[in-house]
């Protein structure tokens, strides 16, 4: 067993329960002790961050990388569509925002990064923001609808990130 174990027995809990699960639940799944799983993690705060930068690295990697490419906007529109991870971490930022006012400091340093590139890549502050919210709600449509088509994302890519420059047909 070694962390990264942990953290998938983790997500499958949340995917399966709709919330974050004990770190019992964790050890149970795992076939191990508790004190097995507080060898990686030691304490429910640090495994409900592991498992959040574990998706947050994973984003920043495609944002990356696109950025390098040149299509940082139109990147983050199709990472609108939530992975199986991407999932048990919304539920879980979800399930912490009843106890906190605003997101973990991680995510939103994460959100700040991207939409960053985001407006590196088109020059604009407020078409990056736009882009970045339209992705969100996408994102959260998704999580609890249909995801949208690939022709709705590239439509909207066309209409966002690849408009003629008039400002009037980008919004």
């Amino acid at each position: 067993m070694n962390a990264d174990d942990v953290l998938d027995a983790m997500q499958e809990l949340i995917l399966r329960e709709g919330q974050p699960p004990s770190i019992q639940a964790i050890a149970q799944t795992l076939g191990r002790s508790k004190q097995a799983v507080l060898h990686y993690f030691p304490d429910r705060n640090t495994l409900e961050a592991a498992l959040a930068a574990r998706a947050i690295a994973r984003v920043d990697g495609a944002m990356t990388a696109a950025a390098t490419r040149g299509d940082a906007a139109a990147t983050y529109l199709r990472l609108s569509l939530p992975t199986t991870e991407d999932r048990a971490v919304a539920l879980l930022v979800l399930a912490s925002l009843r106890t906190r006012d605003s997101l973990p400091g991680d995510i939103d340093a994460a959100i700040e990064r991207w939409e960053g590139l985001i407006a590196d890549e088109l020059g604009s502050a407020i078409r990056a923001e736009v882009i970045r919210l339209v992705g969100d709600g996408l994102f959260v449509e998704s999580l609890f609808g249909d995801p949208p088509s690939a022709k709705r994302i590239n439509d909207l890519i066309a209409h966002l990130v690849e408009s003629d420059g008039d400002p009037g047909s980008r919004l």
